[in-house]
């Protein structure tokens, strides 16, 4: 028998911060346990099975700290004029602990040994457990304990704006702006995890600018042998800032139906007075999605802890439902919607194959790109086509190109996909939506190698 207790919470600390404390049990009950040892007349292995109620149990704990600042900067008229009203800083710090203790020690009895002499006289003390046999195993886990950090930064802009309603439009200037740090509790070697930094730039709805970057704790130094391996001294304790193993960026941009309309109607000479809308992506649904909570920035310090899910839960309230579009004869309008969004990424990454730099303790850098597509088109009501496929440059040759057609059946969904490149496979699935029905209620079709599709 098996059974699990999850207990979780989340409260208000000095009003501003939210604390979430959590921790989970788990028990299992044994009617039987094998003891093992040795028989040194018939050098075998002895198994003597003790029945009676066994009880074993785990548990791990966690807890996290979070809160939200919020900064407000009005800049000065007479440099800035008076289009710009507010400048908004929003930083999000976050701090979580966990622990989970070692079950594996002599003092929870889920794990022995017993010492063994065979007939070469080596000695060897073999390590079991009496519940290994068990339905649902034994606790196995060694000490674990974390503490990590992280830090995201928002920065955006109000400005005057005609186009609106309201008056007044956000501008974001930094999307998201974090780092991310750990600290192992569990070991004396290494416990400091690297630094991770990702910056995020929104120019529009449909043009983002992605980086990320990695600085590595610890440095390079030379082992007996004359080898490059990480130490456990830091880059700090030598005056260094962590060491930069590489950042990734990535430039992405999406065309659907409505821009290509809007594109097209402008070379007929329609809607230039719409341009700079059309450019900057916005439309009244967007607007509204983005500050349905805040149309004025001055109210979100209110707001600063407030649960996210319940605001989604509100939103969703007050949408309304809108006619649908009709011809000049009244009929219902032709749609086929659909998005082809592009993508670029550069990684650059330490060239590991090659000397390094004795001086500074540096590899030299490396440089790869990729480029991917997908897109999607809505048949209809239900019906949806993915694909996806992309260039590698390195290789030279086309990567892995994807697509797939799935139906919505309201409480089932069916779903056929296929690889295309650079092997060929299928995948047919029908399943129940519902989550906790999702893994009994399906029929799936593979392909193996032995059904495989030759494509070509």
């Amino acid at each position: 028998m098996q059974h699990r207790v999850p207990i979780d919470a989340t409260f208000q600390v000095f009003k501003y911060i939210n604390l979430s404390p959590s921790i989970s049990f788990s028990g299992r009950t044994y009617l039987s346990r094998e003891r093992l040892s040795w028989d040194n007349n018939l050098q075998a292995e002895r198994r003597d099975t003790t029945y009676g109620f066994y009880n074993l149990y785990d548990w791990n704990a966690s807890m996290s700290f979070n809160t939200t600042l919020y900064g407000f900067y009005k800049p000065w008229s007479k440099l800035f004029g008076t289009r710009i009203q507010t400048i908004r800083h929003v930083f999000k710090p976050n701090v979580s602990f966990s622990y989970a203790p070692d079950f594996t020690t002599r003092n929870y009895g889920y794990v022995t040994n017993y010492v063994y002499t065979d007939r070469t006289g080596k000695v060897t003390t073999k390590e079991y457990s009496p519940y290994a046999s068990g339905a649902f195993g034994y606790p196995s886990g060694k000490r674990q304990g974390s503490i990590n950090m992280s830090v995201s930064n928002n920065v955006e802009m109000k400005i005057k704006s005609d186009a609106d309603t309201s008056g007044f439009r956000k501008i974001s200037i930094i999307d998201e702006l974090s780092a991310s740090m750990s600290y192992n509790l569990a070991t004396d070697y290494q416990p400091w995890s690297p630094l991770s930094t990702n910056i995020r730039l929104r120019f529009s709805p449909s043009y983002t600018f992605s980086m990320a970057a990695r600085f590595e704790t610890y440095a390079y130094e030379f082992d007996k042998d004359g080898k490059v391996i990480v130490g456990n001294t830091t880059e700090w304790s030598h005056g260094r800032f962590g060491r930069f193993q590489g950042m990734s960026q990535n430039l992405s941009y999406t065309l659907d139906n409505k821009k290509m309309a809007t594109f097209f109607g402008l070379l007929a000479g329609r809607g230039w007075d719409k341009v700079w809308e059309n450019f900057v992506g916005k439309k009244k649904e967007e607007e509204k999605r983005t500050n349905n909570d805040d149309n004025d920035l001055d109210d979100d310090k209110e707001d600063a802890n407030v649960d996210p899910m319940l605001r989604k839960n509100k939103s969703k309230k007050d949408e309304k439902k809108v006619a649908a579009d009709v011809d000049k004869n009244g009929y219902m309008a032709f749609s086929l919607p659909w998005s082809l969004s592009f993508s670029y990424g550069l990684t650059m990454s330490e060239a590991r194959n090659k000397p390094i730099n004795t001086r500074n303790m540096r590899y030299p850098y490396s440089f790869t790109q990729t480029l991917n597509m997908s897109g999607n088109i809505t048949l209809a009501k239900g019906w949806n086509i993915n694909f996806s496929s992309g260039y590698d440059f390195n290789y030279k040759r086309i990567s892995m190109t994807t697509a797939s057609l799935s139906r919505d059946l309201h409480c089932f969904e069916m779903t056929c996909s296929i690889v295309l490149l650079p092997y060929s496979s299928f995948n047919f699935s029908f399943r129940a939506r519902a989550a906790e029905l999702a893994d009994a209620l399906k029929y799936e079709k593979r392909s193996s190698y032995s059904s495989n599709i030759e494509w070509y």
